[in-house]
């Protein structure tokens, strides 16, 4: 396990107890908040699939900021650069309503 992986979890169980809500492992809370951010407005087919290569890497990495998509899986594709452009420059919006989503209760 990765620290952000003992993170997220501590986060996750913390966050349960104190709000009394049900466990949900954080690849089913990457996946809600996916679903959520692509019924949230029309995305054409390539920004699809983009913000779904993003939901796996934030389900493998736990933290995406600008230095995640400028090396690894994103570095190969143009980087932040490529993909904010993908996304008619509002990565850093769709980031956070991924992240608000995450962490909303389970409805």
């Amino acid at each position: 396990m990765k620290n952000e992986d003992i993170a997220s979890t501590i986060i996750g169980f913390v966050r349960q107890q104190a709000l009394g809500e049900p466990l949900v492992p954080y690849a089913d809370r990457v996946q809600r908040a996916l679903k959520k951010v692509l019924a949230s407005r029309p995305w054409t087919p390539p920004q699809k699939k983009w913000l779904e290569r993003i939901g796996h890497q934030l389900t493998a990495n736990v933290v995406l900021d600008r230095q995640s998509f400028d090396s690894g899986a994103f570095k190969d594709h143009g980087g932040w650069a490529a993909m904010d452009k993908a996304l008619e420059g509002k990565l850093e919006q769709v980031l956070g309503e991924l992240a608000d989503h995450v962490w909303s209760p389970a409805a």
